[in-house]
């Protein structure tokens, strides 16, 4: 009972440290009774010593408690709390043990503003970070005012010479984003949604590993190497006469693809595969999509289906899941995706079979005699 009260006050302290932060005047706290009440004369006589424990006298700081009458069967005639009231700043740091805290709290803001007063706003939308960053302000302060000191456009992040290791700016890129847009909002747009976009910077490309499952055209147009890295721009320009494109969403599928005639096969990089949809040969051959049987790998079903209508999913049926039933397993992650429009009424079925049991089949479970033997059966 008496918890209730210090989890109300809890939750209160967040809104305390945001009146510091804009320079609040500390506002009383007043907390109503609770209804459930003491079962036993034992419960009710510790449940009132520990109120008191905390309860203001003379010099000692505190809540004060208002009671009122109140009677039962059990217990008769008692008084019970009807109102805690927490008067002062200093009471309500007593209470919840937080004086030492907050005096690092008001060094730590007042180090900050005299620095950028226009970073008020900033921190009162989470005073937390104030202290759980501390061991960082100094580094972030460098960043900043560096940021806001030169024109860095053009340069790759880790060409920035910041006074700190560049691995810090990658650390930290949305914190160090919303801070120049709170203190200089004329130069930072609030749309802008990354560091790289705010600053002019260049973002370091996207690599996609390629398998040429055709040997003859890897000696024609690539010197025979079998696997490369590329970029979606490289891609964009290219006007190879591949038949089929392969997109794997587990890296080591690319291995298990046999040999066929002009075909490729991609490392589709998760939810990055997006970027893939203006690759102009893509929309001349055959391409087959073999993602992850969970929620995730559906949905990127559904999303490359909306810009290629075409494509051919694999192991992704009800006739997968069902002769794979011992191998699928429940994650603990709850499904909560609704409408996949662009899925074919099998993948559909297969993934109502998931969402229903909350499950996924993991791809290296899928035996790999079910692998070879529908791989086998697609035509060449």
């Amino acid at each position: 009972m008496i918890g209730t009260f210090q989890q109300q006050l809890e939750r209160c302290y967040k809104a305390y440290l945001e009146a510091i932060i804009m320079d609040r005047p500390f506002s009383v706290i007043v907390l109503r009774g609770q209804k459930n009440k003491p079962r036993s004369t034992a419960d009710l006589q510790q449940a009132v010593f520990m109120f008191q424990q905390h309860e203001k006298n003379g010099e000692k700081k505190g809540w004060k408690i208002e009671w009122t009458d109140w009677s039962s069967r059990i217990v008769g005639k008692q008084k019970w709390v009807s109102k805690v009231i927490v008067e002062t700043e200093e009471d309500f740091l007593y209470v919840l043990q937080k004086e030492k805290e907050s005096i690092g709290f008001k060094d730590q803001l007042q180090v900050l503003l005299k620095w950028q007063p226009g970073i008020r706003n900033f921190l009162a939308q989470k005073p937390e970070r104030i202290l759980s960053l501390k061991s960082v302000w100094n580094d972030l302060q460098k960043v900043v005012d560096y940021l806001l000191a030169h024109d860095v456009t053009g340069n790759y992040t880790r060409n920035i010479t910041v006074p700190v290791h560049t691995k810090f700016i990658e650390g930290y890129k949305p914190l160090i984003l919303s801070m120049l847009k709170a203190i200089a909002p004329h130069r930072f747009s609030a749309a802008c949604s990354s560091l790289e976009q705010a600053l002019g910077l260049k973002s370091k490309p996207l690599l996609y590993m390629v398998r040429w499952l055709d040997k003859d055209m890897a000696g024609q147009l690539m010197h025979g190497m079998e696997f490369t890295g590329v970029t979606v721009d490289w891609l964009q320009q290219i006007s190879w006469a591949i038949d089929e494109v392969w997109l794997v969403e587990n890296e080591t599928n690319l291995y298990l693809i046999p040999p066929r005639k002009n075909a490729i096969a991609m490392f589709s990089r998760g939810y990055a595969m997006s970027q893939l949809k203006d690759i102009p040969f893509f929309n001349k051959a055959r391409i087959y999509y073999w993602g992850d049987l969970d929620e995730d790998g559906y949905k990127m079903l559904n999303g490359i289906r909306a810009w290629c209508p075409h494509v051919i999913s694999l192991f992704m049926d009800e006739h997968t899941l069902v002769s794979h039933a011992v191998e699928l397993v429940t994650q603990d992650a709850v499904y909560r995706t609704g409408l996949l429009p662009f899925l074919t009424r099998e993948e559909q079925a297969a993934f109502n079979i998931l969402k229903h049991r909350n499950g996924r089949l993991e791809q290296g479970r899928i035996r790999q005699n079910y692998i070879i033997k529908k791989i086998t059966m697609i035509a060449g």
